[in-house]
């Protein structure tokens, strides 16, 4: 059975515009994650041109043609548009820039049909609608493209993307001034027709036939020589002084081609379909091309911000290594926290208890963890865990400093960066989080002292009543070792280490006490990469929930290349 050529037209239409959405989402979600304003607007630019071009022509090629009259400042696009109307339109004038609005010449036959909705929604565009008007155009006199505000320029870039035909409206004495090509090349990209109007054109025929000359040259240079729409004309002359001040415009005689050709569109609804279908067909091919360079940019910009991680993550694990090193040899407690616990556990009681058994010295246990005066577990504790956490933040302060002075340098990095000048030292509060963090650790240390208590019996009452001592014995336990001390500290720390491994290993037997202490250090390692990994995760929010992938530049680049041939 052959296939309806209805339904297949349909089909096709419906499977561009699931593309051109896909992108246009594609595309808003580039413009919020850009580094810089520039590319984001360049995202919207071509978002732009898909939600007021290309989806409302992929759906209705019979809607009204855009014309726009794109030109320097003072090149006469206002005076056309009244030639155009035989009417005053938009003003012109010496005030610069004299169009500040887009103004729009509709037909009434027109006006009525969602023209421009984007625009008009923004307040971007005035619709003056006459029935000097062309039915099935719409005629806009934009900003000029070369304005000294920012937005105006803005704005024409905008429309360019929006037209089906450009009326490029340039004098004799501006048509090879860089801007215009600059953003003609842009016409380029999108094979949008063009036609040219060269106003101000000298009265003698030489020079005139001169300046047109080499104004086609420049179209050839530019690539835009075949870019015309009408046949054989794609340059408009107009001579200086011909002008009607009755309506504020061109004399219509010297632009009658203009006119007559504007008129064969009006006339004929199947050659402005072709017109349209032309311009469609053109700015769906221009698509790949268009986003070639911002995909580039959205890989650039992934590679740029992995490696900017990358940098960060390898700066956090070198302090990350250096702490856990200091914990594995108690190079960061102080010699007077590990004095004053020596002096606590250091005596003929815990020798006894070593020697003689748990079973025989249940008094002996009593009376080390209850020895009248309170006993200083609490205060060691709080000691040893406030030099812990002096080092994990002085080395989180390092990290988060060089990675800070590396980022810097780049320009990516820079501009992540710009915003939170906190990133030049650990995160604000580190040292109360570590705190909390420690105190959680001990709790679960303390649980595991009390279980093994449980399960041993005749002294689990006396280690009970110690359990706030032996917790703290296993906690320097995991942090005391002679490793890489010397002199004074290193005899203070072994003394310390043999005293509690001896009382730990008396209380719960050496097995017990190697796997408590291994599992408790294994636990304050992963609690030291996870302060440090918090830290850290400060530089991946500053790029971004999630930065650019290579991904998503695929994703763009297949969804224009789909569209291109899906209005092929």
């Amino acid at each position: 059975m052959e296939p309806n050529p209805g339904v297949t037209a349909k089909l096709a239409v419906m499977t561009l515009v699931a593309a051109l959405r896909d992108l246009a989402g594609q595309l808003a979600a580039r413009a919020g994650k850009a580094p810089s304003e520039e590319r984001a607007d360049g995202a919207r630019r071509l978002r732009a041109h898909i939600d007021e071009l290309l989806l409302p022509r992929a759906v209705d090629l019979d809607s009204p043609l855009v014309v726009v009259l794109l030109g320097s400042t003072g090149s006469g696009k206002s005076s056309l548009i009244n030639a155009i109307a035989a009417q005053r339109i938009s003003p012109s004038g010496v005030l610069r820039p004299t169009t500040r609005v887009a103004t729009a010449l509709v037909h009434p036959d027109d006006s009525a049909r969602d023209l421009l909705p984007g625009l008009r929604a923004e307040g971007k565009v005035e619709l003056r609608v006459s029935e000097r008007g062309q039915d099935g155009l719409v005629v806009i006199d934009s900003p000029d493209f070369d304005s000294v505000e920012a937005d105006n320029r803005a704005m024409a870039r905008r429309l360019l993307e929006s037209a089906d035909l450009i009326v490029f409206v340039t004098t004799a004495t501006r048509y090879a001034d860089e801007v215009p090509w600059n953003v003609l090349g842009r016409a380029r990209e999108r094979g949008v027709p063009m036609l040219t109007v060269i106003n101000r054109l000298p009265l003698d025929r030489e020079d005139r036939e001169a300046v047109v000359a080499d104004y086609r040259r420049l179209l050839a240079q530019g690539g835009l020589e075949a870019a015309g729409v009408f046949g054989s004309l794609k340059v408009v002359e107009v001579v200086e002084g011909a002008v009607d001040e009755t309506f504020d415009g061109l004399d219509r005689e010297a632009v009658a081609a203009l006119l007559g050709a504007f008129d064969r569109l009006r006339e004929n609804a199947e050659e402005r379909r072709d017109l349209a279908r032309r311009s469609l067909h053109a700015a769906l091919s221009g698509l790949p091309e268009a986003v070639g360079p911002l995909a580039d940019e959205m890989e650039e910009e992934a590679a740029e911000a992995e490696a900017l991680l990358e940098h960060a993550r390898d700066r956090y694990q070198a302090q990350q290594a250096k702490v856990l090193r200091h914990i594995e040899r108690g190079t960061f407690l102080r010699s007077e926290v590990l004095k004053q616990w020596q002096e606590f556990v250091g005596t003929n009681q815990v020798v006894k208890l070593v020697s003689e058994g748990i079973g025989k010295v249940a008094a002996t246990i009593r009376s080390l963890f209850d020895p009248g005066p309170p006993a200083p577990a609490t205060e060691v504790r709080a000691a040893a865990f406030e030099d812990l956490v002096a080092l994990v933040v002085s080395h989180a302060d390092t990290a988060a400093a060089a990675t800070a002075a590396h980022w810097s340098q780049r320009p990516y990095g820079e501009q992540a960066m710009a915003g939170d000048p906190s990133l030049w030292g650990a995160m604000p509060g580190l040292g109360e989080q570590v705190e909390a963090d420690l105190e959680r650790w001990a709790a679960s240390i303390s649980r595991e002292v009390r279980t093994l208590g449980e399960q041993r019996r005749g002294w689990a009452k006396a280690a009970s009543i110690g359990v706030n001592a032996v917790g703290t014995s296993a906690i320097l336990a995991v942090f005391a070792s002679t490793g890489g001390l010397t002199g004074a500290e290193a005899g203070i720390a072994a003394v310390t280490a043999m005293v509690n491994q001896a009382l730990l290993e008396a209380l719960f037997g050496e097995a017990n006490v190697a796997d408590m202490i291994d599992r408790a250090r294994n636990r304050l390692d992963g609690l030291i990469g996870d302060i440090l990994a918090r830290d850290r995760s400060r530089f991946e929010k500053v790029l971004g929930a999630a930065p650019e992938s290579a991904d998503r530049a695929d994703a763009i680049r297949a969804l224009a290349r789909q569209a291109a041939e899906s209005g092929s």
